[in-house]
């Protein structure tokens, strides 16, 4: 990805599985709020490895 921030859309569009994409949505829906930056930013990781790979 380019210098834009990630959002969800980006991370979901990056994994390229739909599976994963249901996955992260999934997540970030019942993440409780004190926890969503922390989903958030895992996901992001995968997100930019799977693009590494």
């Amino acid at each position: 990805m380019s210098d834009q921030p990630w959002t969800i859309e980006s991370i979901r569009d990056a994994l390229g599985n739909p599976a994963l994409a249901q996955r992260i949505l999934g997540e970030i829906n019942r993440a409780p709020a004190h926890q969503l930056l922390a989903v958030f930013a895992e996901w992001e990781r995968i997100a930019k490895d799977t693009l590494a790979a």
